[in-house]
């Protein structure tokens, strides 16, 4: 395997960027996101497929998820990739969307033949005015990461400096590694991306034994941790775009660049990429996207109940039935009406009884007694 990340003009076919890390919570999404946003600015014609049932990828680029035709149709062969695309707010971005149906893809591809090359199969045929393809895994080792994977010309594995983050990218790396050796011996690069990285002691310490260990597999990029990120995926934007000149933005403009060429220090062209998310902030950056889905107070509205009185709740079986109480979640309902009456229990049998076990068990109790008083020659009954 070469250190190497191809040149995207040295092909006609699209380069296909895996983003993957079985752990979770590491930056996957947001380095997705915004490479794909970062490539775009460069001026290369992308496409980002959300290959997550989360769908955060496809929300971060405007689009409301879920979307009617997309990930899931495509990894399920159920439509070509041509026709899971849809437009995004932004100029050379377009976007194969999430939804839930794909947290049951791993199943369904499992039931099929050659499941680890559905996304390969569904690659074959692809539009011609495509430069890149930016896909976006789930945070788990399955079936659809695994045809991610296979599909690759590269991957980028975030990583965040710290104990449990780094046994997660053992574990990552192993796996990607059996892919590529079963799979894909076609994969050109393998490459660890440090996100969420601050100004301490515990992350230099951390990131200098990932380097370390892994050489020139670690891009020379820090993400940093900053909160523009966290307002940026509130809004549905691109950390690059809602806060252009922002740390983790410059940081995304440089990946990108090594995306095209990895020997690439071209200021001019990284300034004019620059602008251009100066430009899509200017025209986006102040719309609050969650207003369209949420109204005004961008949130969503608590789920509420809507509920009889205690009198229609005790209603005896015979009358006419009142209907049942509705949650506006999609969680159902699982109140029950109570019973009208309470079956009368007879106390007195129940004295008789009690009273009764409890004579005989004194009764076994002192031959018991007895028994372990006068010693083993004491007759005990048969």
């Amino acid at each position: 395997m070469t250190g190497e990340i191809p040149d995207a003009a040295a092909s006609a076919r699209p380069l296909i960027v895996t983003v993957f890390n079985q752990k979770g919570g590491v930056g996957k999404t947001t380095t997705a996101v915004n490479a794909a946003i970062c490539l775009a600015a460069f001026g290369k014609r992308v496409a980002l497929v959300d290959l997550d049932s989360q769908s955060n990828a496809t929300a971060n680029v405007g689009v409301p998820p879920p979307v009617a035709t997309g990930a899931y149709h495509l990894i399920t062969g159920q439509a070509s990739f041509e026709q899971c695309l849809r437009s995004t707010p932004f100029e050379n971005l377009r976007l194969v969307g999430g939804s839930d149906e794909l947290a049951w893809a791993d199943i369904e591809l499992a039931m099929g033949e050659q499941p680890e090359a559905a996304m390969s199969r569904a690659l074959a045929v692809l539009p011609d005015n495509l430069d890149a393809i930016v896909i976006d895994c789930p945070p788990a080792p399955g079936i659809v990461s695994v045809n991610a994977l296979v599909a690759a010309d590269l991957v980028v594995m975030p990583v965040m400096p710290s104990p449990h983050a780094l046994d997660g990218l053992h574990k990552a790396w192993w796996n990607v590694t059996r892919v590529r050796s079963h799979f894909n011996r076609g994969m050109e690069g393998l490459h660890i991306l440090l996100t969420m990285t601050e100004d301490s002691d515990l992350t230099r310490r951390l990131s200098a034994d990932i380097m370390a260990e892994f050489g020139s597999r670690v891009l020379p990029i820090m993400v940093p941790r900053d909160g523009s990120v966290i307002e940026a995926a509130s809004r549905d934007l691109p950390v690059a775009v809602l806060a252009a000149g922002s740390a983790p933005a410059r940081a995304y403009v440089r990946v990108a660049e090594l995306l095209l060429d990895p020997a690439a220090n071209d200021l001019e062209t990284r300034e004019a990429a620059r602008a251009r998310l100066m430009e899509w902030q200017q025209r986006l950056g102040n719309l609050p996207a969650h207003r369209d889905r949420y109204g005004d107070t961008g949130a969503p509205p608590p789920p509420t109940w809507t509920e009889g009185t205690e009198d229609q709740l005790g209603k005896d079986e015979t009358e006419e039935a009142e209907p049942a109480p509705t949650f506006t979640s999609h969680r159902p309902s699982v109140r029950r009406p109570r019973p009208a009456t309470t079956p009368n229990v007879d106390w007195g049998r129940r004295l008789a009884l009690w009273l009764l076990l409890v004579g005989i068990g004194a009764l076994l109790g002192a031959a018991v007694t007895l028994a372990v008083l006068k010693g083993p020659d004491w007759p005990l009954p048969v």
